[in-house]
């Protein structure tokens, strides 16, 4: 028989054919993660290129504008909180299952969960810092003369996100390096270095800003000019070009998933196909109940002794023809026999 994807679909191994492999499951729940990215990466590409590309005509509309920035990234902590969790669901499912498709997967999970937990702790840190640049960041920028320590944290930010959202792509590409179609490698590959490749774009473009804002700090002073407010302006917005960026190689990686999930869910159904049909839970074997057995009224003969001195017999119709003792005038049968006394 021919196969879909170019080769023989994986099996896994029997004692989870039980029930469900738990990769399967953290591969579906990784697709939900992926939307999840690609939801923050959209809508972080929005704002970072807003304030790039969006210049402001007097430093107070571009005060707004950063104002109005920077409530939009409040929104994509709470996103990036969510990612965060879900992300996590599908790292511990994929680790408890990675001995279901042998050797080979077993090595690329978890490899697959070191660069979770490092692109993890370096993602942390860019958002804790944009957080603390919304708090006291832009604050900073509007202090006295030289230039504030704050203004080199957009930079900061940029490289340690660039640096996050490389080690997750990494993690999306081994964890079903041995179970996607053979035909999808490039693209995986493809995907986890566009991502670093994107995000170092970003760290350029942040970094030629940054310098032009310290050069027009030395010279100008504090905020004198409306340049140095647009790139303020850009320096909190443009940090997000790096995840913004990896845009493209997260909707790769969705289509990796997916035709990995149905991949998977092939070769599970096959092993299923080939299972001898198990008995539930037989029921232990009871003896069969005994037949019945009808009663039948045998015949009592009167006793010598009573025969013997036996009263006077009752009138015709209330005697028994069979045994001959008295009867109720309305009995159908005799009570002592069993006989019938009436048709």
């Amino acid at each position: 028989m021919g196969y879909p994807y170019g080769g023989p679909v994986p099996m896994p191994y029997m004692p989870a054919v039980i029930v469900k492999p738990e990769t399967v499951s953290g591969i579906r729940t990784y697709q939900i993660t992926l939307v999840l990215d690609i939801v923050f990466a959209t809508f972080a590409m929005i704002i970072g290129l807003t304030a790039v590309l969006v210049t402001a005509a007097d430093p107070e509309s571009a005060f707004g504008l950063a104002a109005l920035l920077g409530a939009s990234v409040c929104g994509l902590v709470i996103v990036f909180v969510l990612n965060f969790i879900v992300s996590l669901m599908s790292v511990l499912k994929m680790h408890h299952g990675a001995d279901e498709y042998g050797p080979e997967h077993a090595k690329n999970a978890t490899r697959g969960v070191v660069f979770k937990w490092l692109g993890t702790g370096l993602s942390t840190i860019a958002t804790v810092l944009v957080v603390y640049l919304l708090i006291i960041g832009t604050f900073a920028f509007v202090g006295g003369g030289g230039v504030p320590a704050s203004t080199f944290i957009p930079l900061l930010v940029t490289i340690f996100w660039t640096a996050g959202v490389t080690c997750k792509g990494q993690m999306y590409r081994h964890m079903v390096r041995a179970l996607q179609p053979p035909e999808l490698r490039f693209r995986a590959d493809l995907a986890s270095i566009l991502i670093p490749g994107l995000g170092i774009v970003g760290i350029g473009v942040i970094g030629y800003v940054t310098l032009r804002l310290v050069t027009l700090l030395q010279t100008q002073g504090p905020f004198t000019t409306p340049e140095i407010a647009q790139l303020t302006q850009a320096l909190i917005g443009g940090t997000f070009l790096p995840p913004g960026f990896a845009l493209v190689g997260y909707i790769l990686f969705l289509t990796v998933y997916l035709r990995t999930s149905d991949r998977l869910s092939q070769g599970l159904h096959q092993v299923h196909a080939t299972m001898p049909a198990w008995p539930a839970y037989p029921m232990p074997m009871m003896p069969p109940p005994p037949p019945a057995v009808p009663m039948e009224f045998a015949p009592s003969s009167p006793s010598p002794s009573s025969s013997s001195t036996n009263v006077a017999p009752a009138p015709t119709g209330n005697v028994c023809p069979q045994c001959r003792q008295p009867v109720a005038p309305e009995a159908v049968f005799c009570m002592n026999c069993g006989a019938r006394v009436k048709t």
